[in-house]
């Protein structure tokens, strides 16, 4: 273990029995058996190549959102990734894994550039959300990433956005392996006032619906509308038009807001939002999703998919 921790503070600063709880947006996590912070590019491919090498499991860790932890001793490595690179040459940002998805998106308005306003508000890292295809308002992270910078299998590789196999809240860093290290972000140029415009719309949009108690963010996918096995006719207008049933609203018509089980608790304020209303475990968590799942099966015979990363 000493001989572990040596390696690893070569690459950046190492604790032991760090609680991940203090690290993630749930407010959940037990303790990590070794939690490094990493903020070089190069220093994190050389703790990846090491870590591979000596066949020690890997954990990365980025906003600590979308995310829900065990509450026992997590094993192996926990790499909090801390890189700060953002370029802008024309169009294209070029943004390293840690920087937050809230400064690329200042930093694309502040120069005009449209393409991300719909992540106004969204917490995280610009990795995270390449690999969990992150979006909003019908638009996501596939639609601006023109390659993806990864470290896969002892390589350091560039991905086309095809060979990312971006879908809906899904790419291959997610389901497959390797670890997003940058992204080049393809952008238009836009008139900075409409751009602001649709900032603010989007927050108004939220104000009052997104709840202020810790939670992931939205628990579930949503459901394309190809997939509800009711008729179509009887949905709102909007929800057609968008092409997806929100899991929001289907929790609302199971009257499952505020359902509780210790401290995990359905959103008061929003039907997709499962919330730590006080020292939630990783089991009261499952259990009122577990609740929610059964609730909206028996009413629609919809089974609803997990978007959060679950990790038992």
């Amino acid at each position: 273990m000493d001989n572990i921790q040596t390696e690893l503070k070569t690459w950046g600063h190492v604790k032991t029995n760090e609680i991940l709880a203090k690290h993630t947006t749930f407010e959940i996590g037990g303790p990590a058996e070794f939690y490094l912070t990493v903020t070089k590019t190069d220093l994190l491919v050389s703790a990846l190549n090491w870590l591979s090498g000596e066949d020690i499991s890997v954990f990365i860790l980025g906003g600590g959102s979308n995310l829900l932890l065990p509450d026992h001793e997590f094993p192996g490595v926990t790499i909090k990734v801390e890189t700060s690179g953002l370029i802008l040459n024309g169009n294209t940002l070029t943004v390293e894994a840690g920087v937050p998805l809230a400064t690329v998106v200042a930093t694309a308005a502040k120069a005009g550039l449209t393409g991300l306003e719909w992540g106004i508000g969204i917490p995280g890292t610009v990795g995270g959300a390449v690999r969990g295809n992150a979006g909003a308002m019908g638009k996501d992270m596939s639609h601006s990433v023109k390659s993806v910078t990864a470290w896969k299998d002892g390589e350091v590789v560039t991905m086309s956005k095809d060979e990312c196999a971006f879908k809906y809240r899904e790419s291959i860093f997610k389901t497959g392996s390797g670890v997003v290290l940058s992204v080049d972000l393809e952008l238009a140029p836009g008139d900075k006032l409409e751009i602001a415009q649709a900032m603010q719309g989007y927050v108004k949009q939220r104000t009052g619906r997104y709840p202020r108690l810790p939670s992931a963010g939205s628990f579930f996918k949503n459901l394309d509308v190809k997939d509800w096995p009711g008729d179509t006719a009887a949905l709102p207008p909007l929800f057609v038009e968008r092409g997806k049933v929100p899991v929001g609203w289907m929790v609302e018509q199971v009257k499952m807001l505020g359902h509780r089980v210790g401290g995990g608790k359905v959103s008061d304020e929003h039907g997709n939002f499962v919330v730590n209303a006080g020292n939630a475990t990783q089991a009261d968590i499952l259990t009122v999703v577990e609740d929610v799942v059964g609730a909206v099966y028996n009413k629609y015979g919809v089974t609803l998919t997990p978007e959060v990363e679950i990790i038992r």
